[in-house]
């Protein structure tokens, strides 16, 4: 199964959001647990829009990681996001707490 094919999760380190991410960034499902409710709406939509962008990076970069692996040219997958996008990604959703 490839990177495009499966399915990425990620979830703010409180367990309150999840979001559920295809390999093409698809938003496949969002979870919000009771407690995350008492928050203002704003912090609910980046806690969720975090989470979906944390998820959909892991993806693009595990795909990135096939093609390397695979030999295709890096100018062919230049564009793909990078372990360091990845890594920033997640410093946000944590930084959220």
């Amino acid at each position: 199964m490839s990177a495009a094919d499966r399915e990425y999760t990620a979830n703010t380190l409180d367990e309150t959001v999840w979001v559920r991410v295809a390999g093409c960034g698809e938003v496949l499902g969002v979870q919000l647990e009771p407690a995350v409710m008492a928050r203002p709406g704003h912090e609910i939509a980046e806690r969720i829009q975090a989470c979906a962008d944390a998820a959909y990076l892991e993806g693009q970069v595990q795909q990135r990681h096939e093609w390397e692996a695979a030999g295709v040219p890096r100018d062919a997958f230049a564009w793909l996001p990078t372990l360091q996008d990845l890594d920033e990604a997640r410093a946000r959703l944590r930084a959220l707490g």
